[in-house]
C-alpha cells in the first residue's frame, strides 16, 4: 500500500511539474504561457523580453540592435529591411537583393541588362525593324526616411529634401502631399532627373493650428511610388506641462486587434500647485483621418508617469500610423506623438494560444490533478476491500 500511495504522489508531483514548466516563462517584466520546447530549440532574449519559443523545431534566431526574428516550424516572421535573407518570400518589403531584404526593386546589373537586350534583339530576328528595344532601367532615392517637425503657434521651418536618379535613363518624379496640405509647401512639385542627377527641394513647414498631425509625401516617378511619412507638433509659447509618448521597439508593430502599448510621461514645468489636466489621445493614419479618439482628465502636481494600452481594431488596414497625445491646460497646450505600423495578421500558432489563455490552462491543469486524486483515492479503497475480501476468504 505505501508503494502504491508513493507511486501515486511521484506522479502527481511530475504532472504538476510539468504542468507549470509548459505554462509559464518568466523574465523581470513579462510572463508568457508557452508549449513544449523541442530539441534544436532557441531562446529570444532582449532586455524586457525572454520567451521559450514555439513548439516544434527551431531554425534560429537572427538578431540586430533593433530587430529579432525566431524561425521557427510554426510560423516565419517577415524581416525588416536591410535584414539577411536567401529568398524575397522572407521580406517585408517584397524584395531580397544580394542577400539584404528591401521595399524596393533589385538594382539590374549593366552586364545582365545588356546580356537581356542582346537577347531581346535576337528574338526579334534579323533586319532593320526587327530589333527590340531592351526596356530602360529606372530608379530613385528619397534623402529622408522620415520627418518629424515640432514648431510653436505661427512658426515656420525649412527642411531640404533631396531627390537623386539612380538610375540608367531620364526619369521624371512627381510629389503630393496628403494629410498636411494647411501646414507644408513644396518650392517644386515635379522634377525632371537625367541619369544620375539630383535636384533639392525646400519644404516650408509653418505651424497655423495647435495639435498633433500626420500625414505623408509621396513621390510618384514612372511607376515607381515612395512615401515619406510626416510628423508635425504644433504646440503654444505658453508652456505649462511638457509631455513625451514612446513606443518600446518591440511594440512598433502591432497586427489588428492586438494592443498598442505606450509609455507616457508628464511633466509640470510651470503651473504652481496640483492642478488637472485635460488629455485626448489620438491614432490617424498618414492621410490625415482619426481612426480612434479618447480623452480623459487627470490630476498632475509634478510628474506623473503611466503606460497606456491602445486596442488596435480588428478591421485596422495594413500601414503606417501615429498615436498622438495632446495636453490643454489653461492656455498651455503641448503634444507629443510616435510612428507605429500595423502588420497584416499571422496565423494563430501554439504559442499564441497558450500565451492568451494562461489563466484557462492553469485552471484545467488544477482540475486534472484533483480528477487524478480523486482517482487514486478510490483505486486505494477498491484495493483495500479486495483485501479483506481475501483475507475472510482464507478464513
Amino acid at each position: 500500500m505505501r508503494v502504491i500511495k508513493t507511486l501515486i504522489l511521484i506522479l502527481m508531483i511530475a504532472i504538476a511539474v510539468n504542468l507549470s514548466y509548459a505554462f509559464q516563462a518568466n523574465s523581470s517584466n513579462f510572463k508568457l504561457s508557452t508549449g513544449t520546447v523541442s530539441s534544436g530549440g532557441d531562446k529570444v532574449n532582449s532586455s524586457s523580453y525572454k520567451n521559450y519559443v514555439a513548439t516544434g523545431i527551431i531554425g534560429g534566431t537572427v538578431n540586430s540592435s533593433t530587430y529579432k526574428n525566431s524561425l521557427g516550424f510554426f510560423y516565419t516572421w517577415l524581416l525588416a529591411d536591410n535584414q539577411p535573407c536567401t529568398s524575397a518570400s522572407q521580406c517585408q518589403g517584397g524584395f531580397c537583393c544580394s542577400n539584404l531584404c528591401k521595399s524596393s526593386s533589385c538594382p539590374v546589373a549593366p552586364e545582365e541588362a545588356a546580356a537581356a537586350g542582346g537577347e531581346a534583339a535576337a528574338a526579334g530576328g534579323g533586319g532593320g525593324g526587327g530589333l527590340i528595344p531592351r526596356k530602360e532601367e529606372k530608379d530613385y532615392s528619397l534623402s529622408k526616411g522620415s520627418i518629424k517637425i515640432k514648431l510653436t503657434l505661427g512658426e515656420s521651418v525649412k527642411e531640404t529634401l533631396t531627390i537623386k536618379n539612380t538610375g540608367k535613363a531620364a526619369i521624371s518624379v512627381s510629389l503630393d502631399i496628403e494629410g498636411v496640405k494647411d501646414y507644408l509647401s513644396l518650392s517644386d512639385d515635379s522634377v525632371d532627373l537625367e541619369a544620375d542627377e539630383d535636384i533639392t527641394i525646400i519644404l516650408d513647414f509653418i505651424g497655423r493650428n495647435v495639435g498633433g498631425f500626420a500625414g505623408r509625401i509621396v513621390a510618384i516617378g514612372d511607376g515607381i511610388t515612395k512615401t515619406i511619412p510626416i510628423i508635425l507638433e504644433v504646440i503654444t509659447e505658453l508652456v505649462l506641462f511638457d509631455v513625451k509618448l514612446d513606443i518600446p521597439a518591440e511594440n512598433a508593430e502591432v497586427e489588428p486587434g492586438d494592443e498598442l502599448k505606450t509609455q507616457i510621461t508628464l511633466l509640470n514645468v510651470g503651473a504652481p500647485e496640483r492642478v488637472d489636466v485635460f488629455a485626448t489621445y489620438f491614432i490617424k493614419d498618414l492621410r490625415g483621418n482619426i481612426v480612434h479618439e479618447e480623452s480623459e482628465t487627470f490630476a498632475v502636481e509634478k510628474q506623473i508617469s503611466y503606460p497606456k494600452v491602445f486596442r488596435i481594431h480588428e478591421s485596422t488596414e495594413p500601414g503606417s500610423y501615429v498615436v498622438v497625445i495632446e495636453i490643454r491646460y489653461v492656455d498651455s497646450f503641448a503634444v507629443s506623438s510616435q510612428l507605429f505600423r500595423v502588420v497584416e495578421k499571422k496565423g494563430l500558432v501554439i504559442t499564441d494560444i497558450l500565451a492568451k489563455n494562461a489563466s484557462l490552462m492553469m485552471f484545467l491543469a488544477f482540475i486534472l490533478i484533483v480528477v487524478i486524486s480523486l482517482l487514486s483515492y478510490k483505486l486505494v479503497g477498491i484495493i483495500k476491500m479486495s483485501k479483506k475480501k481475501k483475507i475472510k476468504k482464507l478464513k
